[in-house]
């Protein structure tokens, strides 16, 4: 089951005047953190059915920055609480100054571009880290969902 955009069409419409402008410079994690809750529960994790993500926007000397917060606790046997992940993630963009053309954006535009291109951008690392990180606790790996408009 694939995890999908909220609003897509409407929030792509308002990034628009981001996305012309736009231009990935980098992805980088900055927190992984990963705990087994419950020995037990972990040795059948089941599938993440939710995502929740806490976006923080940053913009300076032409740059937009995103930083991404996922928490994500995996259910295990009998639908116990049986790990936890932490995954923090930032992108950078290079983006005209506010005062270039192009760069006069209302903050709408720039978080839902932090809503949709941008979470698409970082969305395949968060997949590593959750697969890699499960799997180095000794549980079976869990393949994050896709992220779709």
């Amino acid at each position: 089951m694939a995890f999908t955009v909220k609003n897509a069409e409407e929030l792509q419409h308002q990034a628009s005047s981001v996305v012309a402008h736009a231009e990935l410079i980098d992805v980088r994690i900055f927190l992984l953190h990963a705990e087994v809750l419950d020995v037990e529960a972990s040795s059948d994790l089941q599938e993440i059915k939710s995502l929740d993500t806490a976006l923080g926007i940053g913009r300076e000397n032409g740059n937009l920055t995103y930083h991404f917060e996922h928490e994500i606790v995996l259910k295990g046997v009998q639908g116990k609480d049986a790990v936890k992940l932490q995954v923090h993630l930032g992108a950078l963009f290079q983006f005209p100054e506010e005062t270039e053309p192009g760069g006069d954006v209302t903050e709408d535009s720039l978080v839902a571009f932090g809503q949709t291109a941008a979470q698409l951008a970082v969305h395949p690392y968060l997949r590593v880290a959750v697969s890699d990180l499960t799997a180095r606790l000794g549980c079976p790996p869990v393949t994050l969902a896709l992220l779709k408009r």
